[in-house]
């Protein structure tokens, strides 16, 4: 319970929330930076002793309240915050700023007693006086740790700041997949080989395939030997087409079927709402090839939904005998229409070959040249080995966690895990999260927004992290996408996120850890996924939609005035016209907008109502026409498009905080981009990371001057008849 506090205290005190006020400081007069530098470095740091002390004392339920109002202060200034910065942006860009963009340094400086002179005057207005006493409230509710930590007989912090930059030499590289080592599973692995390549006959005439099953407790890796088979040069010579599919636990057989598909054809399925189309396009594919393998990862088999399997394996027919299914599953118990001949369950690995495995994750880093002290961490390293249960996912995340640390604190540290039985890793991996830079704990939490099975891709998390305000740079030389990367490359070296094999995009999370995940966030992040809900709760903030219709869930949504986030996993299967119009009209504090479907040509004028918005991604929509009042978005920093946008807004250069503005012809390989239209001064737009082609022309607004500013510009950059230039990032 006291983590899921200190996570959502996390997520509210945000790194855009403290930039806001340290902004916000310089003409307003409320510097708060003292409050938070005991916020940070007392109770965040000492949290569960903080906790502890206050239930010996009897203080707990003050604690709650202080805490609760904490976060509501929080979210509430940033609100008010943003709105205040929109104005500012807002009066910029109808040419009412004090001074000129380019006004010279001894003019502006000459110019700043007037300018304090008139953000004074501005604070008199009943928008600032509001905000005024927002942050005034706000810094006497953050005075309040100065109070518990006396209370409390707590020790001061230490002066160690928490937005602290990931040192970016100790991470790999993102992009450079680590190679897939598997420790233990040799025998498993050409047993399941030998399984999948013997030919049988299934007891059915239409039947052509059968079933293998690899069956374990959660982290004991089923998913990691699958994946070991699914490699292996034998299967690859010996099948024609294979396919890898997480069903994870909920069946869809419409968003399967989709699933199967685009595994099979290795890209994008075209978006079809029916069902038997879909199933017809599959059994084509399937036909045109030789034998297949589908592999269905971490399947539960619920009583009661015979249908729906028998829906989803219904295409599943070769030309040839031999075509297999290999399922992962916690159970044991397989619905008929598998074929299931087999079920290998999983043992647990030999002492030797477990402490094998942490090995490998503890020091595949760099390398200890100082044998002492290589002997001392080794034995540690049995002792730790010998407390984690056997479990794979175990050793993996705390040796991936102690990779590179060569302090002893760190291994004693690890001493204190014990792990009773091998379906309770949970206890490991949370000792791994609370180890994470906090930066890294708020992008780790994010990921639970997402279904099981999500594959996750870099951009996609990069400019989400971005938009929802949980990464920023401390160091100015430092930009926020490049502190997201690391945040995600960290996130893989102590393997948090894996690659996964055999998929188009490549990266995945343990079920487990996406466990954790959602039980420390719930209060924050929810998934829509079930049509049987009927209430979300209202402390809610992100919402992620993965149901076939809204309709039905419209009004629960239109209920959380304070939700700043709605993202479209899957295709809706209704028009969501209307629905959006009235989302529009109530979820005023929108910062991410992510449609699916959205079956109209035209977004509608409205959404320029979304004052907080920084992200919007209509790239899986029919949209081919965006409306002028999208140029009043002024803090909108993503605007990802689909290939239909052939116009943009003529005064799209006032969107002074655009930084990624791309047009995706397929929303799976996002690397798949289109040349965008031309925008009149887009000067104006100088934080722009990437513009393909810039075509210098007479008219105003496209002279080559316009280039003069842009030095954020990263790639290659295209000036159409006249040079190519290149910029490094």
């Amino acid at each position: 319970m006291a983590l899921v506090a200190l996570a959502g205290l996390r997520l509210a005190a945000s790194p855009v929330l403290k930039k806001l006020i340290a902004n916000a400081s310089t003409y307003l007069g409320v510097n708060m930076a003292r409050e938070f530098h005991e916020l940070e470095t007392t109770i965040m740091p000492q949290f569960k002793l903080v906790i502890e002390a206050a239930d010996r004392g009897n203080h707990r339920l003050m604690l709650d309240k202080w805490l609760q109002e904490l976060k509501e202060a929080f979210y509430m200034a940033e609100d008010l915050l943003e709105e205040h910065e929109y104005n500012l942006l807002k009066r910029k860009a109808n040419g009412k700023d004090f001074l000129p963009a380019n006004a010279s340094s001894i003019s502006s400086t000459l110019m700043k007693p007037l300018r304090a002179a008139s953000s004074r005057l501005s604070n008199l207005s009943s928008e600032n006086r509001k905000l005024l006493r927002q942050l005034n409230e706000l810094k006497a509710t953050l005075a309040k740790a100065k109070d518990f930590r006396e209370l409390l007989c707590l020790p001061a912090g230490s002066n160690n700041a928490e937005c602290s930059t990931l040192p970016s030499a100790a991470v790999p590289e993102a992009t450079s997949l680590p190679p897939l080592k598997v420790i233990g599973h040799d025998m498993d692995r050409d047993h399941v080989i030998d399984s999948l390549m013997k030919t049988t006959a299934t007891g059915s005439s239409t039947a052509m395939y059968s079933s293998l099953a690899i069956v374990g407790v959660g982290g004991m890796g089923k998913s990691t030997l699958a994946q070991y088979v699914y490699n292996d040069k034998r299967v690859k010579e010996y099948f024609d087409v294979t396919m890898w599919v997480s069903i994870s636990r909920k069946l869809d057989v419409r968003r399967h079927t989709r699933e199967i598909i685009e595994s099979a054809s290795q890209g994008e399925c075209p978006r079809i709402d029916n069902l038997d189309t879909l199933q017809r396009k599959l059994t084509d594919i399937l036909q045109e090839s030789g034998k297949f393998l589908l592999v269905l990862d971490d399947v539960w088999f619920e009583p009661g939904s015979e249908r729906e399997w028998d829906q989803l394996l219904a295409p599943l027919v070769s030309q040839q005998i031999g075509s297999k299914v290999l399922v992962t599953s916690r159970r044991n118990t397989f619905p008929a229409a598998l074929y299931c001949e087999e079920v290998c369950p999983l043992e647990n690995m030999e002492d030797t070959q477990f402490l094998a495995l942490f090995k490998h994750h503890a020091f595949s880093g760099p390398e200890i040249k100082d044998r002492q002290l290589r002997e001392t961490l080794e034995d540690f390293a049995e002792k730790i080995a010998k407390r984690l249960g056997k479990s794979p996912l175990a050793a993996k995340v705390v040796g991936s966690q102690l990779k590179g640390k060569t302090y002893i604190t760190a291994w004693e540290d690890a001493l204190t895990i014990k792990i009773d039985k091998l379906s309770e890793p949970i206890r490991a991996l949370l000792w791994s999260y609370e180890k994470l830079d906090p930066c890294v704990q708020r992008c780790f939490l994010y990921c639970s927004l997402f279904p099981k099975g999500h594959r996750y891709t870099v951009r996609e998390l990069v400019h989400l992290w971005m938009a929802e305000g949980l990464v920023d740079s401390c160091n100015k030389s430092k930009r926020a996408e490049d502190v997201s990367w690391d945040c995600f490359s960290e996130m893989i070296s102590v393997s948090f996120l894996q690659p996964l094999y055999g998929c188009p995009t490549p990266f995945g999370m343990h079920d487990l850890l996406h466990d954790l995940a959602e039980s420390l966030s719930k209060e924050e992040y929810f998934r829509l996924e079930d049509d049987k809900v009927t209430e979300i709760p209202s402390t809610v903030r992100h919402l992620s939609v993965r149901v076939d219709s809204m309709m039905q869930h419209k009004q629960s949504i239109c209920k959380l005035l304070h939700l700043r986030t709605i993202i479209c996993i899957d295709p809706l299967m209704d028009d969501v016209g209307d629905i959006f119009n009235q989302i529009l009209q109530n979820l005023k504090k929108l910062c991410v907008l992510g449609l699916s479907s959205y079956s109209s040509s035209k977004l509608p004028e409205s959404v320029g109502e979304l004052k907080h918005l920084r992200y919007l991604n209509i790239i899986r929509t029919l949209i081919s026409e965006l409306p002028r009042s999208l140029c009043t978005l002024y803090h909108l920093q993503l605007l990802l498009l689909n290939d239909k946008v052939n116009r943009l807004p003529e005064k799209l250069y006032n969107l002074r905080k655009l930084r990624h503005l791309e047009r995706h012809v397929d929303y799976i390989d996002t690397s798949c981009k289109t040349l965008l239209p031309q925008v009149p001064n887009i000067g104006k737009l100088t934080l722009l990371q990437q513009f393909e082609k810039f075509s210098v022309q007479k008219k105003k607004g496209y002279e080559l001057q316009q280039l003069r500013d842009m030095n954020e510009l990263r790639g290659t950059f295209k000036c159409h008849k006249s040079r190519e230039c290149h910029w490094k990032g």
